[in-house]
C-alpha cells in the first residue's frame, strides 16, 4: 500500500487547531444586529424545544365532563349561508348569466351551422343576466370597507 497515512481522511488533522479562528472577516459577527451568534441560537432553539406551557393534569375525559356539565352558554342558531339568504333576483341573474355561456357552448359543440334564434336567445339571455349584475352591485361602501389598498 502506497498510501501516505497523514491524509487518511478518517484521522483528524490535528495541525489545524479550531477551524472558527480561520473565518473571513466578512463572515464574522460584528456590530451586525441581523445576524446573530452561535450562544443565541442555540439559545432560541433550546427556547423552542422546551413547552411553552405546561401539560394539564385533568384527563379528556374529565374535561368534556365539565363541559358538559356548564348549562351556561347555549349555541345560537346557525344563520344560514350562501345562495339561500340571497334575494332571488340576484340568483336568478346569476343563473341566466352562467346559463348562457352553457347554453351557447352546447350550441357550438352540438348544432352545426348554429341556428340564429338559437344565438338570438342565448345572447339575449346572457346580456338580462348581465345587466341584473351590474344593478346588484353595491351603491355605497361602509366604513368598514377601509381604503381598499389592504390585502
Amino acid at each position: 500500500m502506497d498510501m501516505d497515512d497523514e491524509h487518511d481522511p478518517s484521522t483528524p488533522d490535528d495541525d489545524r487547531g479550531d477551524w472558527r479562528d480561520e473565518v473571513p472577516d466578512s463572515e464574522r459577527i460584528g456590530r451586525d444586529r441581523s445576524r446573530i451568534g452561535d450562544e443565541e441560537w442555540e439559545d432560541l432553539v433550546r427556547q423552542i424545544a422546551e413547552p411553552s406551557a405546561p401539560m394539564g393534569d385533568m384527563p379528556a375525559e374529565e374535561v368534556r365532563a365539565a363541559l358538559d356539565d356548564d348549562d351556561h352558554w347555549q349555541p345560537g342558531p346557525a344563520e344560514p349561508i350562501g345562495w339561500r339568504t340571497a334575494s332571488p333576483t340576484l340568483v336568478l341573474s346569476w343563473a341566466a348569466a352562467l346559463g348562457a355561456v352553457a347554453l351557447l357552448l352546447i350550441g357550438v359543440i352540438f348544432f352545426r351551422p348554429l341556428p340564429g334564434w338559437y344565438l338570438l336567445i342565448g345572447l339575449a339571455v346572457g346580456v338580462g343576466g348581465g345587466i341584473g349584475l351590474f344593478f346588484h352591485l353595491p351603491q355605497h361602501r361602509s366604513p368598514d370597507d377601509g381604503d381598499g389598498s389592504s390585502v
